[in-house]
């Protein structure tokens, strides 16, 4: 059994199992794929895939257990690479960040931008993905943090370092009659047509989830998965939105007026979650921090050691509070 021959099990599963596909991530050929699972499938005495003629359909019950453990090996040979690079002081190394297009456009320019001339040696691989499948993929190790807005379901190999609250802004045009009001509601935005993020983004649906719950019609004329796009259409007079204050620059979002609302929707936090059993090199750590400057290397080892981690992390943000 050798680490490469885990590592294709693992893209195949990656890939949707898609032989070829997976022969294209890993830089080889499909043939080569093919035999390396045959002659681990050939020491183990057990099938692993679930074939029909030239296809795979699934994982055997047995494959998805190996699967599970490969996963888990896989990970622990990266700590390896880190351990001894941190003993090297070697500044080189590999960084997968999985986020939300929100967070990669304005919470983590600026993190990046640091890091990036902090560890130049260290090559940074971004990967967007929809906040649900966020903490998928650093469970399955294809990215080493995710940064987004919550994390939905329980995900007991992570931790989640809770990184402060979400404020939601309404924009309007200048000079729209809202811009002038106080002590805004829900109704009174529902009078006017709404410039919305895709119902079946996260923003999208904690917007129309508090409207819905409050028993309030709310008219949704465009939908979007890119804050500069609705900003640039309520710019334009299409409608008024709701957004992630995180997102307004106020020397460039010219022709918009802001309002915080945040009172109006469920609170909202962005979270930084990494595997409970990563090696915490030192770029790892110093990458968090700049991403959340309360997270030094102690606090976060602290937690990752922590038995009860949701109670652990509640009192990290007390101390910081």
């Amino acid at each position: 059994m050798t680490l490469k021959q885990l590592r294709i099990l693992r893209e195949i599963a990656r890939q949707s199992m898609n032989i070829s596909s997976a022969a294209t991530a890993l830089f080889t050929s499909q043939p080569g794929v093919s035999r390396q699972i045959q002659l681990l499938e050939r020491e183990l005495a057990v099938d692993l895939l679930v074939r029909r003629r030239n296809r795979i359909l699934a994982f055997t019950d047995a494959g998805r257990a190996v699967l599970d453990a490969a996963q888990r090996l896989l990970a622990e040979a990266e700590n390896i690479r880190r351990i001894a690079a941190d003993a090297r002081a070697d500044e080189g190394g590999r960084l997968a960040l999985a986020t939300s297009h929100l967070h990669a456009r304005y919470t983590l320019l600026g993190p990046v931008k640091a890091f990036s001339r902090r560890y130049p040696k260290v090559q940074l691989h971004m990967l967007q993905a929809d906040p649900d499948d966020i903490a998928r993929l650093v469970e399955e190790n294809e990215a080493d943090i995710g940064v987004s807005t919550e994390t939905a379901g329980q995900h007991p190999r992570l931790i989640q370092l809770p990184c402060g609250p979400i404020r939601r802004s309404l924009i309007t045009p200048k000079g729209h009659p809202l811009a002038r009001r106080r002590g805004l509601t829900l109704a009174d935005l529902s009078r006017y047509p709404i410039v919305g993020y895709h119902p079946r983004s996260r923003g999208g649906q904690i917007i129309t989830r508090a409207f819905r719950d409050g028993g309030i019609e709310a008219r949704f004329v465009v939908s979007a998965n890119d804050s500069d796009v609705i900003k640039a259409y309520v710019a334009e007079g299409l409608g008024i939105a709701v957004v992630p204050t995180l997102a307004l620059d106020r020397g460039a979002d010219k022709g918009i007026h802001a309002a915080d609302i945040t009172a109006l929707f469920p609170a909202s936090e962005m979270t930084l979650s990494l595997r409970r059993d990563t090696y915490l090199s030192g770029y790892l750590a110093d990458f968090i921090q700049m991403v959340v400057p309360r997270w030094n290397r102690q606090a976060i080892e602290r937690l990752m050691q922590a038995t009860d981690v949701p109670a652990a992390a509640g009192r990290a943000r007390d101390r910081a509070v």
